[in-house]
């Protein structure tokens, strides 16, 4: 008897019993929270970040993960997780989505719960944390409740942990989307953390929007201070070098391919797809998978044997069309400012300039400029470029380009220019020719 491999029939590739695997497996991709890494073969699967951050977030220390939706954030932190799993140290895990836009003192009683919860697994015997868990909760539920009261509990807290940290080396706090929590409150809940952690090893690591996270005041001096108290890891520079990130895209999507029985991704792809892929994503390897699969059942529908740039042309609009709906939920503060500048940015590269890149001028103390960096954090900009000077010295530029979905596939804007369309090293030439966008004064 003979085994012989038989390759897939090349007319039927979008349709295949392995393509509809990978397109379930891609769906699950697109939520990664603390239940990720149990499977068995997650970590087969996993794809190390662009810029090989894992070594980093895996060390003793404070950590926070800056980086927009979908860049994959709570990926590396889950990561880190795992590996605190596989060396059996205790860890507390805790999705700050249940306490997104509030800014009150029973937020910290929960959090501070929750963590000893998690922690008294590994010392179940422990009467100080149970006695100390039912006072946070008491306090928790409490109409009264003050700072003071909660200060009055660090020192025990501290206490009561030092054991497990001395048992096991050390604890590692996780806050997953610490940004969903009302801006105000986010430096005082960090600093009564920080306050049981310090000199005690345990470590915080914690993932969020750079735009919506305030990590320290610097009036109350409350919180975590870069980069004395907490190292931060940015994943943001995905167009910067769109080369890179599509090494990393066509990485992960291969991974999933082979995982599905495939050859690799390319197998179902049509020339040039990938590349656009990474444009319309802008590099984002979430916002990739998903228009990857949409783009797949818009193929498949029409009948197509690949998909096609297209097919992924559509995916983009309807993303953008999402991103928009989602606006007011995402954008927590003057979302009128928001859509004005950001009409005003798609009127300057559509109407007037015909190009989606631009550059803009680093201006922190001006409005616009702040709203222009929100829309980036919201994924309807994206960074080509942190900085350049392309005229006068001592006026830095920040290179963005506008998110395909405004103009990709609509016929007003078929005379748009589209920067790069093959993801290449940019040039600081090419950056210095893109129109300036004249912020208000």
């Amino acid at each position: 008897a003979t085994i012989k491999r038989v390759k897939p029939i090349p007319g039927d590739r979008l349709v295949l019993p392995e393509s509809r695997l990978l397109r379930s497996k891609l769906a699950e991709s697109l939520t990664v929270d603390r239940y990720s890494f149990e499977t068995s073969d997650f970590i087969d699967r996993y794809i190390r970040s662009v810029f090989g951050l894992e070594e980093q977030v895996t060390a003793n220390g404070n950590h926070a993960i800056f980086g927009r939706r979908g860049s994959g954030k709570s990926s590396l932190l889950a990561y880190a997780m795992y590996q605190r799993s596989v060396e059996k140290r205790p860890y507390a895990w805790l999705a700050m989505q249940a306490y997104a836009g509030r800014n009150d003192l029973p937020v910290i009683a929960d959090t501070l719960v929750e963590i000893l919860r998690q922690l008294k697994l590994f010392d179940q015997s422990s009467v100080e944390l149970s006695i100390l868990l039912e006072r946070l909760e008491d306090l928790g539920n409490s109409k009264k409740i003050s700072e003071h009261a909660l200060d009055m509990l660090l020192p025990k807290i501290r206490r009561a942990i030092e054991p497990i940290s001395n048992r096991y080396g050390s604890i590692t706090v996780f806050l997953d989307d610490l940004h969903v929590v009302h801006r105000s409150l986010q430096p005082l809940l960090l600093s009564k953390i920080y306050s049981v952690a310090r000199g005690n090893r345990v470590y915080i690591k914690l993932s969020g929007i750079e735009q919506f996270t305030h990590l320290w005041d610097t009036e109350s001096r409350q919180g975590l201070e870069p980069p004395h108290d907490i190292q931060v890891l940015r994943l943001d520079y995905n167009l910067t070098m769109p080369e890179k990130s599509l090494e990393h895209i066509q990485s992960i999507l291969d991974a999933y391919a082979l995982y599905s029985a495939l050859p690799d991704i390319s197998f179902l792809c049509g020339a040039g797809v990938l590349g656009r892929l990474v444009w319309v994503a802008a590099g984002v390897p979430r916002d990739a998978l998903n228009l990857f699969s949409q783009a797949m059942t818009r193929a498949t529908v029409k009948g197509q044997k690949k998909v096609s740039i297209t097919s992924v042309n559509a995916a983009a609009s309807e993303m953008a069309e999402d991103k928009l709906r989602h606006l007011e939920t995402d954008a927590s503060v003057d979302i009128v400012g928001i859509k004005t500048v950001l009409t005003k940015v798609r009127n300057f590269c559509v109407r007037e300039h015909r190009t989606n890149a631009f550059l803009v001028e680093i201006r922190n103390d001006n409005m616009e400029y702040l709203m222009i960096e929100k829309l980036v954090a919201l994924r309807l900009l994206h960074v080509l470029h942190e900085g350049i000077t392309p005229r006068e010295a001592g006026r830095r530029y920040k290179g963005l380009m506008l998110d395909y979905g405004f103009y990709v596939g609509i016929r007003a804007a078929k005379s748009v220019e589209l920067f790069k369309k093959i993801p290449e090293p940019l040039t600081a030439q090419e950056l210095r020719g893109l129109p300036a966008f004249p912020l208000a004064s």
